[in-house]
């Protein structure tokens, strides 16, 4: 059965598909929910605006987080990734925000650089993951509810220009899967934010 691309698996992908064949593609191990996120060189949580905060953040609507999820989140933590020194390796920015006053719900983002095509992409995507229309090259959703180290979390990732961008919203505990479900339809608006955004910041 094919896999989920956990955020540390991303790069793996970017680096193996500089070779012309699929299968030379690294396989993926665990889920996102099994790393560390961002990573050690992220600067300290600070409570500001996220488009002040470094890495990946400034591409996050604050508002539309907020109205999608009905929190207020309130800290931001971002960077490049672990692996993103050196002129060879893709381009890689993290992002964690959290509320402030507990550990979840919060979400992270990872925004990663890679020579893999949509086609390969795709084709490490669970089969059990749903398709997102409109988003980028390939978008998919997905809630998991096993060892998330807290409530469900709702994943959605997508490839759009040799980029790819994993999102990952993780709930309290004791959060309904069904309730998690219903926003996807906000996390896609927000998504579709952060791509547009991306974009934007290469110009």
């Amino acid at each position: 059965m094919r896999r989920l691309i956990p955020a540390a698996a991303l790069l793996a992908l970017a680096l193996a598909a500089c070779s012309d064949d699929p299968g030379d593609v690294e396989e993926p191990v665990d889920t996102a929910a099994n790393e560390e996120s961002p990573s050690a060189e992220a600067q300290e949580p600070v409570e500001l605006d996220l488009a002040e905060a470094e890495g990946a953040c400034p591409f996050i609507d604050s508002a539309v987080l907020d109205a999608t999820t009905g929190e207020e989140f309130r800290f931001a933590s971002g960077g490049p990734g672990e692996d993103a020194e050196g002129e060879d390796a893709p381009a890689q920015l993290t992002c964690a925000v959290q509320t402030g006053e507990a550990a979840y719900p919060d979400l992270t983002l990872f925004v990663i650089g890679t020579e893999a095509s949509a086609e390969v992409y795709e084709e490490e995507v669970n089969d059990k993951a749903e398709t997102v229309d409109d988003l980028g090259e390939a978008a998919y959703w997905i809630v998991h509810t096993e060892d998330t180290g807290a409530g469900p979390a709702l994943e959605m990732g997508w490839y759009d220009g040799g980029t790819i961008f994993e999102m990952r919203y993780t709930t309290p505990e004791g959060t309904e899967p069904a309730a998690v479900e219903e926003l996807v339809g906000g996390f896609t608006e927000l998504a579709g934010g952060i791509n547009q955004a991306y974009a934007d910041s290469l110009e």
